[in-house]
C-alpha cells in the first residue's frame, strides 16, 4: 500500500472529515492531471456546477533519505511529500475544519508500510480562478523504505 493510499483510507474513514468534505476525498488516480474538475470528478460539485468542500490528495515527490540506508540489507530510505488540497466555494471555514481534522488524523501518525507522516506546512488563502473556488494546501512528510 502506498503512503497515498494509505492516507486516503484513514480520511475516507472518518466520519467527521466526510461530514465537512462534502464533496470527496479524492486522490490524484482518480483526478488525473487536471485534479478537481466537472468532468472527472462531478460529485464534488453540486447540481449548479457550484463545487463543495472537497479534499484532494498528491504524492509530489520522492527523494532519497541518506539517514535510512542500510547496505548489507539492500535497502534505502524514502522520504515522500504528501499534499492535501483543500477546496471551498466560498469564505475558508470549511477548509480550516478540514485542514484541522486532517491533521488530527494524519500528523504522527504511522501509514501502513511507512513510518511516520510528519506535518511539513501549509499554504493558506489560495484562489482556483478556474474552479471559481478557494484553495489551501498542507504538506505531510512521509518517509518510506525502499528495497530490494
Amino acid at each position: 500500500m502506498s503512503a497515498l493510499s494509505a492516507a486516503k483510507a484513514i480520511l475516507e474513514a472518518d466520519a467527521t472529515l466526510l461530514a465537512t468534505s462534502t464533496g470527496g476525498v479524492w486522490d490524484y488516480d482518480e483526478t488525473g492531471r487536471l485534479g478537481i474538475n466537472r468532468t472527472t470528478t462531478p460529485g464534488a460539485f453540486d447540481d449548479n456546477k457550484v463545487i463543495k468542500p472537497c479534499v484532494l490528495l498528491r504524492l509530489r515527490s520522492s527523494e532519497p533519505n541518506p539517514f535510512l540506508q542500510d547496505e548489507g540489507a539492500r535497502y534505502s530510505g524514502v522520504t515522500e511529500m504528501l499534499e492535501v488540497w483543500f477546496y471551498e466555494d466560498s469564505g475558508y471555514s470549511n477548509i480550516e475544519t478540514m485542514r484541522d481534522r486532517v491533521w488530527t488524523l494524519l500528523h504522527a501518525v504511522q501509514l501502513s508500510d511507512t513510518f511516520m507522516c510528519l506535518w511539513a506546512g501549509d499554504v493558506r488563502g489560495g484562489r482556483d480562478t478556474d474552479l471559481n473556488a478557494n484553495v489551501e494546501r498542507s504538506t505531510y512528510q512521509v518517509t518510506t523504505k525502499k528495497s530490494a
